[in-house]
């Protein structure tokens, strides 16, 4: 069973308000904003607990600028339906991407970047002894790419190579260095 409410009901209720609605009667759109907001609250509430509100207001928003481009011969249900579900899923990214994104405080910033960067220099030498003891393809491909910053097509013509040649030849110099430093870091 859909989540979406359901449409023979609705569709009988709305479809008339919505043509009314499109063909500019104030009364019937106002009654359709209720009608909506009443079914938006209901869809909101079953899929997302906290700022429901906010989701349902992005919904009449929604409505009310895109109601223009209704096609009154068809059915309003699926067009509706669909505004819902993108503005939940809008509320829903919103809400995953800020749970993702740590609240870091400002000393803890000056802290870390305050800190000794000699650790950073034992580092560069370990991956300095790594690139030299690649083979000779593999050196030349890491170093016009990520010492003299050039990019992977400059790199295929500075070398005579092609493109994807290139990109092979740095994942292979990559796996290398990867497991070399994992090993000396052991």
């Amino acid at each position: 069973m859909s989540d979406t409410p359901t449409r023979t009901g609705h569709e009988a209720r709305l479809h008339p308000l919505f043509v009314a609605a499109c063909g500019g009667d104030r009364r019937c759109y106002a009654a359709l904003l209720s009608a909506i907001s009443d079914i938006a609250q209901g869809y909101v509430r079953r899929k997302l607990s906290a700022d429901g509100d906010d989701v349902v207001q992005e919904i009449l928003i929604s409505v009310h600028k895109g109601l223009h481009t209704y096609d009154v011969k068809r059915p309003c249900m699926p067009w509706l339906a669909a505004i819902m579900h993108y503005r939940l899923n809008d509320a829903l990214r919103r809400r995953y991407r800020d749970q993702r994104m740590p609240k870091v405080a400002i000393e803890d910033v000056e802290a870390y970047l305050c800190a000794p960067v000699t650790e950073s220099i034992d580092l560069d030498e370990h991956i300095v002894a790594a690139i030299a003891e690649l083979p000779e393809g593999q050196q030349k491909v890491i170093t016009g790419m990520y010492i003299k910053d050039m990019s992977v097509a400059e790199v295929s013509k500075a070398l005579g190579m092609s493109i994807s040649a290139v990109k092979v030849t740095a994942h292979r110099a990559y796996k290398r260095l990867r497991d070399k430093l994992k090993e000396g870091g052991s």
